[in-house]
């Protein structure tokens, strides 16, 4: 019996095993299969699938995973500053620093455009540190709050500022083909290293300027053009710059008109070239300042005047620089101004004596035309010449710093004449959100009063 029983279980474990090792068997060769079945489809895939873009187009290819790093050229040299104030400061900055990086034969790194509350000149270290911690990095947010929500703290003054490249109001390709350029997005040193091979402690040399108007650069060393010192410290040679071997010359402010001097021919030459070419050519400006050019009556057919009267050192000799103009007009005017003229701060246009011929004097107000009136009589000139006047004055028809002016001639314009036609402008957003309006609206003005046949500026004004 126990003898039987040893039989019957041997028997069974016998069974087991085989059933067992015949699993195995079978399981192989369909995974031999699947695995076969696969490689196939694989392969007809891979024979299917198009080759690699970079292939396709003879470009070099970069490993699965691996970001490709910026190339650059190791014997390229630069130039390179600090920008700083308002949009024309940068502007006349912007063109010192391509005729300085032209005569020494270097690329020019080209900051963005900074529009909002003016940063103010200060030292190399301190302005750069200034520059460094105007960043919107990790504030994307911001610009997406709805308006009339609560603004975060870190959000108060993400809509007072922004940036934009310089391309966007002039032709920068133009000039490129000139003077080479590379777009500076960053002013970090590190931003160099990563992106030019920027060694910053062996290929960097700065030149400090410890005053605002530190230096004004020559670059002819034969010249007899005596330095300007009621502004400038000290002349600085061109020839003190090209010696520099380093991969980055860094300059601090470069601003002043005439900072960098052009004598030499061919600098004189690539100056005019820059004038010609930094022109703003912003599509919604040219649109909106040639609508408004031919509501004046056309392209040469007016005089542009421009009054800077609202901030800083021109508030006190603005009354001096309205009546200066107020001349000038006379002069290519012929008018008789009004006799014994006297403008009260009270007066309204039914107040003030008319202007031009003596025998209007005893009318009750000084005449005034619209557009399409003055239009019709553009080619009487005298007192009817279409005048149009640029200025960061608040409601230049109501200030008396300007009566004068609209009670001689009965055809002067300003920008509130013709506000139905900016209403591109006032919706025009930078990619982050920002209006430009409160920059571009002033650049209108600008544009404006330039296309007359005369203009008359406001001195030392940049803006003229």
């Amino acid at each position: 019996m126990l003898h039987s029983k040893k039989l019957i279980l041997s028997f069974v474990i016998a069974a087991n095993l085989i059933v067992a090792l015949l699993y195995l068997y079978f399981d192989s060769l369909s995974s031999s299969h699947n695995r076969n079945s696969a490689a196939s489809r694989h392969q007809n895939q891979q024979q299917q699938r198009p080759p690699p873009y970079e292939q396709q187009h003879g470009l070099p290819q970069v490993g699965k995973g691996l970001v490709p790093r910026p190339t650059f050229n190791p014997n390229e040299r630069y130039l390179a500053y600090l920008p700083h104030s308002g949009f024309h400061n940068q502007r006349i900055t912007l063109e010192n620093a391509l005729l300085l990086a032209n005569y020494l034969n270097r690329t020019l790194l080209v900051p963005p455009v900074f529009l909002g509350p003016a940063t103010e000149w200060r030292t190399f270290d301190i302005l750069l540190r200034r520059i460094l911690l105007q960043t919107k990095r990790g504030l994307d947010h911001c610009g997406r709050i709805g308006k009339g929500d609560p603004l975060p703290a870190e959000c108060l003054n993400y809509y007072s500022w922004t940036t934009v490249e310089w391309d966007f109001f002039y032709d920068m390709e133009k000039i490129n083909k000139v003077q080479p350029w590379k777009y500076r997005p960053d002013h970090s040193f590190a931003w160099m290293e990563a992106h030019l091979g920027i060694d910053r402690n062996k290929d960097v040399h700065i030149v400090y300027d410890e005053v605002h108007y530190d230096y004004q650069i020559y670059d002819n060393p034969e010249s007899t053009y005596p330095l300007d010192g009621g502004r400038y410290s000290r002349k600085l040679e061109l020839k003190e710059l090209s010696d520099r071997t380093e991969r980055v010359l860094h300059m601090g402010s470069l601003f002043a008109t005439g900072r960098v001097r052009a004598e030499l021919p061919e600098h004189k030459a690539f100056q005019q070239y820059l004038r010609r070419s930094m022109i703003l050519s912003t599509p919604v400006l040219t649109s909106t300042s040639n609508t408004i050019v031919d509501k004046l009556g056309g392209l040469g057919t007016f005089v542009g005047l421009h009054l800077r009267v609202g901030d800083g050192m021109f508030v006190q000799p603005a009354p001096d620089n309205i009546e200066n103009m107020f001349k000038s007009l006379v002069n290519i005017t012929g008018i008789t101004p009004i006799p014994n003229y006297q403008a009260s701060p009270a007066s309204t246009p039914g107040d003030s004596a008319a202007a031009g011929n003596n025998n209007n004097k005893n009318r009750s107000g000084p005449e005034r035309l619209d557009d399409v009136q003055c239009r019709a009589r553009k080619n009487e000139g005298g007192r009817y010449t279409t005048i149009y006047i640029a200025t960061d004055g608040v409601y230049p028809r109501r200030n008396i710093l300007f009566r004068k002016l609209f009670d001689h001639f009965p055809c002067i314009f300003t920008l509130d004449d013709f506000s139905d036609h900016l209403a591109e402008l006032k919706d025009k957003k930078n990619y982050d959100g920002v209006g430009l309006s409160k920059d571009l609206i002033p650049m209108v003005d600008a544009v404006v009063s330039a296309k007359g046949s005369h203009f008359f500026g406001t001195p030392k004004s940049t803006f003229s």
